[in-house]
């Protein structure tokens, strides 16, 4: 059985990047829209990108933003799937599941020093009456909401399999690092930022290039082309 890889170039902040990532075969290009991040793009400049590539997926990075701001912008935009990144509740999910329905929707969940375990986080959303399409494991950090270098445990997600299925990994991901994350955990997709860049928000064509090869490399078969994030309806 073939299988994928969904690779994610998040915080991209030009256009010139987004051309980049798509054409060294990433399936997605985050835009960061969190103001107290070093990788927020200005609404103008998410257009100009989104209008700047074809072939892959755009997916808006939010953190504690209202469920009608996330709406309003991903229409403006254009972006084809969600990512809330910070301390949505179920609820808040819920109510941008009414305002956008079906669209795709990635839920972060942040691990480590205390934190809840992956399973616990992921179990209370299972009440969404349209289910995530994703859920992105990335580091925990007191002070930021990603984007911070910092690794996961690969060891601790061998098992994720068994509460959730399509998981996209973050955290610290960089090409010398991603193919034995990817060879431990296995997992659905990748996520990286910090981990291809020259400096915040500034892309290095060569390092993308380079992730995405590796990706490719260590799960062979996942050059098959990837269908995209799962789209669910009630």
């Amino acid at each position: 059985m073939a299988v994928f890889m969904w690779i994610k170039i998040c915080g991209i902040t030009n256009p010139d990047d987004a051309g980049t990532a798509a054409a060294a075969g990433a399936n997605a290009i985050g835009l960061n829209f969190y103001q107290a991040s070093p990788r927020c793009v200005a609404l103008d400049r998410a257009k100009d990108i989104v209008n700047s590539v074809s072939g892959v997926e755009f997916v808006g990075v939010f953190v504690n933003a209202s469920a009608n701001d996330v709406a309003k912008i991903a229409e403006d935009v254009g972006l084809t799937a969600v990512q809330f990144h910070g301390d949505e509740t179920i609820e808040d999910i819920q109510e941008f599941q009414r305002l956008c329905r079906g669209m795709p929707i990635i839920r972060a969940f942040r691990i480590g020093s205390g934190t809840d375990s992956l399973e616990s986080q992921v179990q209370a959303f299972d009440g969404l009456p349209i289910p995530l399409s994703a859920a992105l494991v990335d580091a925990w950090s007191a002070t930021e909401y990603g984007g911070t270098g910092q690794t996961v445990n690969a060891e601790a997600l061998v098992s994720h399999q068994q509460w959730v299925s399509q998981m996209i990994l973050a955290g610290g991901l960089t090409p010398d690092n991603v193919a034995g994350a990817v060879s431990v955990v296995r997992p659905w997709g990748v996520d990286t930022a910090s981990g291809v860049e020259v400096s915040p928000g500034i892309k290095s064509a060569n390092l993308v290039r380079q992730f995405v090869s590796a990706c490719r490399q260590a799960l062979p078969e996942s050059s098959v082309s990837q269908p995209g994030l799962p789209r669910f309806e009630v």
